[in-house]
């Protein structure tokens, strides 16, 4: 009969927190946070990743073990589950500038009524938006820029312990910083179309007057859509440039924030 006994209690709960923390972050990364990947899958994943890096980690997280004792198991389990959750939300937030330009685009080229129900993504989407989220994800995973967020994720041991987690709650200028940037950043992306739109706009207005006969309304739908698409085309080489360049930067500010 094989007995299991626990030699060193503490390292196997330091152990525990290292994949609580991880988890929360991976469930939320890009492809991770697809629902179509198995939950096993990611729990495997994360297993193997929290295996590799439990030896550099585990004098981070012990420190905070003697801090608070080790009776209060449950506090550190919440405290590194609300980290990783903190972190991948922000990483996934910096990846919602991408479907918020995307959906502006939808709506200026007047696809709005395509949205549907994505199974995957567990949410409703326009085509818009699923075309450029998935063309800036093979971007990033073929540039390897999500090695800074792994980076970051692993940074965040050694930077955030729960001995000094006031600090995080005395940086709310970071986080307005950032949620005003992927804002004007989604704006920025879908700016062509927006003030094309507009010059359309202008013009079939211009239009309406001097020929009140025609039915702008419904020439309008076919120029939006046509003028649309082509406006797209031709700025989509520096659209997904300047997506990836915007990309970089708000990842460089998210590491430096966690570091």
């Amino acid at each position: 009969m094989i007995s299991i006994e626990v030699v060193d209690f503490t390292a196997l709960i330091a152990f525990w927190l290292c994949f609580t923390r991880w988890i929360a972050i991976m469930i939320q990364l890009p492809i991770f946070d697809n629902v179509s990947i198995p939950m096993v899958v990611k729990i495997l994943a994360t297993l193997l990743i929290t295996y590799a890096f439990f030896p550099y980690l585990s004098g981070e997280i012990i420190k905070d073990i003697n801090y608070v004792g080790v009776d209060q198991f449950w506090i550190l389990t919440i405290f590194n589950t609300v980290v990783g959750l903190l972190i991948g939300f922000l990483v996934k937030s910096i990846m919602q500038m991408f479907i918020g330009s995307g959906s502006i685009v939808t709506r200026q080229i007047g696809f709005a009524m395509l949205m549907n129900f994505d199974p995957n993504a567990a949410t409703r989407i326009g085509p818009f938006e699923k075309l450029i989220h998935w063309t800036v994800l093979i971007l990033i995973l073929t540039s390897g820029a999500l090695i800074p967020m792994f980076r970051g994720a692993l940074g965040s041991f050694f930077s955030i312990h729960i001995y000094d987690i006031g600090k995080i709650a005395q940086s709310p200028q970071y986080f307005v910083e950032l949620f005003k940037g992927i804002f004007l950043s989604s704006l920025l992306l879908a700016s062509p179309l927006i003030f094309g739109n507009v010059f359309i706009m202008v013009v079939l207005g211009i239009i309406a007057r001097m020929v009140p006969q025609m039915n702008v309304i419904m020439v309008s739908f076919v120029v939006n859509i046509g003028l649309g698409l082509v406006i797209f085309l031709a700025c989509s080489d520096e659209f997904f440039r300047v997506a990836f360049k915007l990309y970089t930067e708000k990842l460089g500010e998210w590491f430096q924030f966690v570091s």
